[in-house]
């Protein structure tokens, strides 16, 4: 079985275990965005500067690894032609929940990111990746790929773990590992 695959699998079960990343926004969160008032994090602890993103009316946004039905209800909240990609089949289920709850449309796509994207050059005018990248082991390739589904003057947002999480035994107690560390080949 692939890496990525045994990922997708341990998201869905942290998702039915109730992680914090995979509870969907709430209605009123959801009423909350459309009247302007909203934030969204690429990093567990600090929002997204509102600045940082373009006028989001009308505009195609990637949620690239981005699925819970957290950040793409927002969006569409705010007038974007949402997608977002995730391999986590239970990720995947929260967003069209939000959906159809909210009454919006949004593409999904259960995919990995490791892969090449399935879609057109030059799709999207805004991609926005979370805090996912640290699942995978080449970053490059999303990057080649971020670069080539954007449209010209896209933009990318994305969180990036600073690997600090995977120096510590599974307690968090004991420091165990060095940097660079790579768990299917360092553990």
């Amino acid at each position: 079985m692939s890496y990525t695959k045994t990922n997708a699998e341990t998201i869905d079960r942290w998702v039915e275990e109730g992680w914090e990343w995979g509870i969907p926004l709430s209605h009123e969160q959801f009423l909350e965005a459309e009247q302007g008032r909203w934030s969204m994090v690429l990093t567990p602890t600090k929002s997204v500067p509102q600045n940082w993103f373009p006028e989001l009316t009308c505009r195609k946004v990637l949620g690239l690894a981005s699925g819970g039905g957290q950040q793409m209800p927002v969006f569409a909240a705010l007038g974007a032609d949402c997608t977002v990609l995730d391999y986590s089949e239970k990720q995947i289920a929260s967003e069209l929940l939000v959906a159809a709850r909210e009454g919006y449309a949004i593409k999904t796509v259960q995919a990995d990111m490791t892969l090449p994207l399935p879609f057109p050059d030059a799709s999207f005018d805004l991609i926005f990746h979370p805090d996912s990248n640290c699942y995978i082991e080449d970053v490059q390739h999303v990057w080649r790929e971020a670069f080539r589904v954007l449209k010209p003057g896209g933009r990318l947002l994305s969180g990036l773990d600073n690997g600090v999480n995977y120096l510590f035994d599974e307690d968090g107690k004991e420091l165990t590992y060095h940097l660079p560390f790579n768990p299917l080949h360092s553990a």
